[in-house]
């Protein structure tokens, strides 16, 4: 519906609009964008996934978007936006606090598209925390940039059902998806020379979450139920492998597990495995049990029947 209203409303040359970026995430809004005619310049800040430069080196090859790649982080961007005369500018991951003040003279609005629900999951990696927390639904805001990471009055806000088989890689694809509809819905009502609602946050927590380190995806076998360890195995997949763990000294991640039904006896240790024929079922507290389907352990990925050669054997204990 959106799509079709803004090919009604919109001329090629008529509305110029910059993308700044440092993930593939941008393709979708800015592909539907292009496809309409619309005037698209995108600024890339290079990513340290190389398969993420390569898949956004493609996209632009094959669209012939124009495109300015990020050399010097102190300038590029503020000679970018000041040079391209845009009406709007859309930014989805970028690592840096742009500074307003050096953008005085420039009427276009920016909006920053993050991939949370604010202001509960303010942050660099919301995805990861949203699925680490198990909450529901997993969201995204578009709000008006400010002087603060996050931290703009939001003007447009999607959610999805959580589901059991997503992981990190695939909600972050899924949200690049969605955000479409709000790119459109912002454009739509920029175009019609009327104001966007900002919508009340007033009662929602506020929180920010920093960039995961050690202790965030390391899986508490003692204190983590069999739904959180799964959700911190989403969590980290694939970017992390999965959750991790330790066996005998050596680092071994769980990259895909499920919440087994059954309980087992509470006074067997959180850890310790419980079977292991063709399926690998590891206990969590208050008697709880996982069934790890896939693993990475010796620089190898393993499927759980195949366990007793990495010497995961009944009896042994993770952590």
């Amino acid at each position: 519906m959106a799509c079709t209203f803004i090919n009604e409303m919109l001329k090629p040359q008529a509305i110029r609009i910059g993308v700044i970026s440092n993930t593939d995430s941008f393709i979708p809004f800015t592909y539907a964008l292009a496809t309409q005619g619309v005037m698209v310049h995108v600024f890339f800040s290079p990513s340290p996934d190389q398969f993420v430069n390569q898949k956004v080196a493609a996209f632009i090859q094959q669209t012939k978007i124009p495109f300015t790649e990020e050399r010097n982080t102190s300038k590029d961007l503020y000679q970018w936006l000041q040079n391209g005369n845009y009406d709007v500018c859309f930014m989805l991951g970028y690592a840096h606090l742009i500074k307003l003040d050096r953008l005085k003279n420039q009427t276009m609005r920016i909006f920053n598209i993050h991939f949370g629900p604010l202001p509960g999951f303010r942050g660099p990696v919301p995805v990861f925390w949203q699925l680490k927390t198990g909450i529901e639904r997993v969201g995204l805001a578009i709000h008006e940039l400010s002087e603060k990471f996050d931290d703009g009055p939001v003007v447009w806000q999607n959610s999805v059902p959580n589901l059991p088989h997503y992981n990190y890689q695939l909600v972050n694809d899924i949200l690049s998806q969605v955000c479409v509809e709000g790119v459109f819905y912002i454009l739509n009502i920029l175009l019609q020379r009327m104001p966007l609602s900002h919508i009340n946050l007033s009662g929602s927590a506020r929180a920010y979450q920093k960039r995961p380190g050690l202790n965030d995806v390391l899986i508490n076998w003692e204190k983590m139920t069999a739904t959180e360890v799964c959700n911190l195995i989403r969590a980290g997949n694939p970017w992390n492998k999965g959750g991790l763990s330790f066996f005998k000294g050596t680092e071994i991640k769980l990259i895909d597990a499920e919440v087994v039904d059954s309980k087992y006896d509470k006074g067997q240790a959180a850890g310790t495995i419980v079977t292991n024929e063709r399926f690998l079922h590891i206990i969590c507290s208050h008697g709880e049990a996982i069934n790890v389907n896939m693993f990475f352990f010796n620089n190898a990925f393993l499927p759980a029947y195949l366990a007793k050669t990495a010497g995961l054997t009944l009896g042994e204990k993770l952590g």
